[in-house]
């Protein structure tokens, strides 16, 4: 998963700022952004800002909402979903 240190001017705690690296431990070959169209009362990233975040990544992003997995099985990948999701290369 890809986190950021600074999204829309809060941070989320009080940790060193991340290295923005999108090598995701070396477990898979993607990212993920995840919370699309947030339910939970924090206001929501728009799509437009996203897509602008994953244009700068070198691998492709999964942006998903809280009613999508993605499952990786051999390196196959598979979006289980109820909700919305984008796939974004870079």
């Amino acid at each position: 998963m890809v986190a950021t240190p600074d999204f829309g001017g809060t941070t989320y705690d009080e940790s060193e700022p991340l290295t923005g690296s999108d090598k995701a431990l070396g477990l898979v070959d993607f990212s993920v952004f995840p919370h699309l169209d947030r339910e939970d009362g924090i206001p929501a990233t728009p799509l437009a800002e996203i897509e602008a975040w994953a244009a700068g990544l070198s691998v492709q992003a999964y942006v998903i909402d809280d009613h999508t997995a993605i499952k990786v099985v051999d390196g196959n990948v598979e979006v289980v979903t109820e909700g919305r999701w984008k796939l974004l290369t870079p």
